[in-house]
């Protein structure tokens, strides 16, 4: 499990110290998190889309952190475009249209240069 701290700034030259205690209910598990990633940006998105391995967020809420993959048949995952976010307590999907959009056009881009002849 990974935790981010974003926007912390560290002193230089100094020991760090860090303890963190959250209580909140973990109620959806990392693979649970996945699942609802890849059904949603394979209904709402592209069948070519899915989720991968989910890191645990620690930030204003308590979230996993699900990059989402594009695949092409015959030459499997091309890349990731993007990061979806699902509520760790709630289940709740944390997404906007503009990052759904811009997930759609990596993906076109993506799948661009795999269709590229060799040495194009």
């Amino acid at each position: 499990m990974i935790t981010h701290l974003p926007n912390i700034q560290l002193p230089t030259e100094s020991t760090l110290d860090i303890s963190i205690r959250v209580t909140q209910p973990l109620n959806v598990t990392s693979f649970s998190a996945r699942q609802r990633v890849t059904q949603h940006v394979m209904h709402e998105l592209s069948t070519q889309f899915g989720g991968d391995a989910p890191e645990l967020t620690v930030a204003e809420r308590v979230y996993w952190s699900v990059p989402v993959v594009f695949t092409l048949p015959g030459k499997g995952v091309l890349g990731r475009v993007g990061t979806l976010r699902i509520d760790a307590g709630t289940g709740e999907l944390l997404t906007d249209p503009q990052t759904e959009q811009e997930m759609l056009r990596h993906a076109e881009q993506l799948a661009q240069r795999a269709t590229l002849p060799a040495g194009a």
